[in-house]
């Protein structure tokens, strides 16, 4: 996977500006008021919205940074789906209205369409009589044929990967954590390394347990090799990532 840079800036404008009117977009004097604030915009892919906080500004420069970072981890997808994030604050008598300037890999209409396509195709490939074994393999099965890996480096979000049919391993992943969760299967998206190269893949789990599913190196020559496989074997393959952040896999599926 092509490393791409994530960055987030932040601004502290210092202005004592005497103001009237309530602000617009919402006064919050609590931290996870505001992250849910955050994370609704962020789903939205707004690319600017505000909101006051009444606090101090030593608590809004300590706070700010793990706001966001807590509001856009609620959700793997969602954590993959921003590229710039560029908060910006203005003390004044009432609180310090906050700024949020957001640059997305996609846009709302483009989100629609992936939630629309993959839960179509979801519902093609799965059904309730499935175990979720079968419903696992459906999903990676489709994946694979329906995708090439883009050599170029450029399609790197599920919507292109739908759009163009070829994704690096990021799209792969995303487009895998949607359909996997419209089918009721719990994952996560892994982010790591593979020998080196940044990387990403899934972790599901079937029956109380749980496995890595990598269907973007299962889409080889070697076809379906890792496949539910454990963190050992990943290990053993060079793959490197922050295995506490990541649910435990400690044995392959069929070990």
């Amino acid at each position: 996977m092509k490393r791409f840079f994530k960055t987030i800036i932040i601004t502290l404008i210092i202005m004592q500006v005497m103001t009237i009117a309530a602000f617009a977009e919402g006064t919050f004097s609590n931290w996870n008021d505001i992250e849910n604030d955050m994370y609704h915009h962020f789903v939205n892919r707004d690319a600017n919205f505000s909101f006051l906080y009444t606090g101090t500004k030593e608590e809004f420069q300590q706070n700010i940074r793990q706001a966001i970072k807590d509001a856009y981890s609620k959700d793997d997808y969602l954590e993959r789906s921003w590229v710039e994030l560029r908060p910006q604050g203005k003390v004044t008598t009432q609180g310090i209205e906050t700024t949020i300037n957001a640059t997305y890999l996609t846009t709302k209409e483009q989100e629609d369409y992936v939630n629309n396509e993959l839960i179509k195709e979801t519902a093609k490939v799965t059904n309730s009589g499935m175990s979720d074994f079968e419903k696992v393999k459906a999903i990676n099965d489709y994946i694979i044929n329906r995708f090439e890996y883009d050599y170029t480096l450029q399609s790197k979000s599920a919507y292109s990967a739908l759009t163009t049919s070829v994704a690096i391993c990021q799209g792969y992943s995303m487009a895998a954590y949607k359909m996997l969760n419209y089918a009721g299967i719990e994952n996560r998206i892994v982010v790591g390394t593979a020998r080196n190269i940044s990387h990403s893949w899934n972790c599901v789990k079937i029956d109380g347990e749980w496995y890595n599913l990598d269907i973007t190196n299962n889409d080889s020559i070697k076809k379906d090799k890792y496949f539910l496989v454990g963190d050992n074997f990943l290990l053993d393959n060079n793959y490197v990532w922050d295995r506490k952040s990541y649910p435990s896999a400690p044995k392959g599926y069929y070990e």
